[in-house]
């Protein structure tokens, strides 16, 4: 199999696993908790994660100001159609849904992970000197990527076992930090991918000697 064909097996795996991901996550997208697990990846306090927690066993019971005196993300007004059928949902099944997604998580995450250092690896190469040499610093990047957001899914799925009572604020600093660490280092996996992208499409616009 070629490094091409490899390539493109990573994205299509990408692509299979994020989209389920996606889907199960829309089962989550109440009014409280408009991005769903994203929600939860960015509350900005332990009290806003159990406040997450709770909502999807029970009922958007807060509101607005009280969501976020608690550290949440203010939310707009009335919930819209799909929010309403979600919130009609009984609460074990938003809680087994969230459950799942982050278990479906896990094959996203190692798909993921893989693709963006096959792309790391690809790009590396096509370059010299210190470009080279960064770009090698990105194919470490995208796995440890993968294992910050391994480190938060465990931190997520223990916040969903400990019911109503939520995270504590170990639990919630462990799952916080390997968000921010996670979303850190993709962000700068992009920027060397996109970085690289413009090396290569200013070299295809030079004349064909100025290549060499």
């Amino acid at each position: 199999m070629t490094s091409a064909v490899r390539l493109i097996a990573a994205l299509l795996l990408t692509t299979v696993t994020g989209a389920f991901v996606l889907a199960t996550n829309r089962n989550l997208q109440m009014s409280c908790t408009p991005h769903g697990m994203l929600s939860l990846q960015f509350a900005g306090s332990a009290d806003c994660a159990r406040l997450i927690v709770r909502s999807w066993g029970a009922q958007c019971a807060d509101t607005a100001a009280q969501r976020v005196q608690q550290g949440c993300t203010a939310t707009a007004g009335s919930p819209d159609a799909a929010q309403q059928r979600v919130e009609a949902r009984p609460p074990e099944a938003r809680l087994k849904t969230a459950r799942q997604t982050l278990w479906a998580d896990f094959a996203f995450m190692a798909a993921y992970s893989i693709f963006l250092w096959m792309l790391c690896t690809r790009a590396a190469a096509s370059l010299g000197g210190m470009p080279r040499r960064v770009g090698q610093a990105a194919t470490f990047a995208a796995p440890l990527a993968g294992l910050a957001d391994v480190s938060e899914n465990m931190a997520h799925l223990m916040f969903l076992a400990a019911g109503a009572d939520g995270p504590g604020e170990a639990l919630f600093a462990l799952g916080h930090y390997s968000v921010l660490l996670k979303w850190g280092l993709i962000s700068l996996i992009a920027a060397f991918l996109a970085a690289a992208a413009l090396h290569r499409l200013v070299r295809w616009a030079q004349p064909a000697e100025a290549r060499r």
